[in-house]
């Protein structure tokens, strides 16, 4: 499969942040070949030719705040969340869409991919576009403040044609994770850290992992014993059978074992149901089919019809 190289160039213009406000964003769009393609990129590279500096000062002023530099195949949506305490942070890199991201403080960059894996990465997409995004986030917003930079971006990908419908497919699930970007968390806070058995298998704690009831070797198992009336095994009544199933199902709090405890018969465990006759829990089972019975009257109405008896 072909691969693409391709540099591109971010800050032909200043950045214009308003009084009172803290965030701004500057965006580019690539326009790639239209069609139905997998394009997995490969390597990538950002390269600042100027840091960003504030305009109107005698001598030379960083920007204050943080900027974040994406590469996605569709436009950011800024979250929830917050980046060095600044809200309105743009999604982690852990994003599917993020096909390449750095945080730039002062003159300090952070890569994702950093250096290494950036030369040997392999994260697929399917839109006919890209988009280098800016966001700036400054720390102050008493004054109003125009922000100069020069940034460059190198990338290479591979492309390959694939059938229509799994480019569409694959254009879908990005636009899907693009809409749930601002509804994304970061997991959550345990609330009692020495509770971790209970929370990785609430079983532990909320049922489900309970002491049994052994059955009385002389009462319940030998209803099931199909034997003649004459044998010497003792037989149980579908009364009876019906009062043990009551028992079975009887609710108990936490943590007791489920089903009845002693009585004469001994203890019901709640399995016991399971291997009950399904006459003693639904009634008698006839032996066979009634007999099909039609109407084959000719002057009675529904001839053909079947009767039921």
């Amino acid at each position: 499969m072909p691969i693409i190289e391709m540099r591109e160039s971010l800050g032909s213009t200043d950045v214009q942040i308003k009084k009172g406000e803290k965030l701004a964003v500057i965006q580019k769009r690539i326009n790639l070949k239209e069609g139905s393609f997998q394009r997995n990129m490969l390597q990538m590279d950002l390269f600042f030719d100027d840091y960003p500096q504030v305009l109107g000062t005698p001598s030379p002023k960083d920007f204050q705040g943080i900027i974040e530099f994406f590469v996605t195949p569709t436009p950011i949506i800024l979250t929830t969340e917050t980046v060095r305490l600044a809200p309105n942070a743009g999604p982690l890199a852990s994003n599917q869409l993020v096909l390449f991201k750095a945080i730039l403080e002062g003159s300090q960059v952070t890569r994702f991919p950093q250096d290494f894996l950036a030369t040997n990465a392999n994260f697929p997409f399917f839109h006919d576009q890209l988009f280098i995004t800016m966001v700036f986030h400054r720390y102050e917003d008493d004054a109003e403040e125009f922000v100069r930079f020069a940034a460059s971006f190198y990338m290479s990908y591979s492309e390959k044609k694939i059938p229509s419908y799994r480019a569409a497919m694959g254009v879908i699930s990005e636009r899907f994770a693009s809409m749930l970007a601002k509804a994304q968390t970061n997991g959550r806070t345990l609330q009692n850290v020495t509770d971790l058995a209970g929370s990785f298998i609430p079983a532990y704690n909320w049922g489900g992992i309970r002491p049994e009831y052994m059955v009385n070797g002389q009462t319940l198992t030998q209803f099931f014993l199909n034997l003649d009336s004459q044998a010497s095994e003792q037989m149980q009544g579908t009364g009876t059978l019906r009062t043990f199933a009551a028992q079975a199902r009887q609710m108990v709090s936490n943590p007791d074992a489920f089903g009845s405890i002693g009585g004469s018969q001994g203890s019901i465990p709640d399995w016991f149901v399971s291997i009950l006759p399904k006459g003693v829990e639904a009634g008698a089972v006839r032996p066979q089919f009634p007999p099909r019975v039609t109407q084959d009257n000719p002057a009675a109405a529904g001839l053909g019809n079947i009767l039921m008896v």
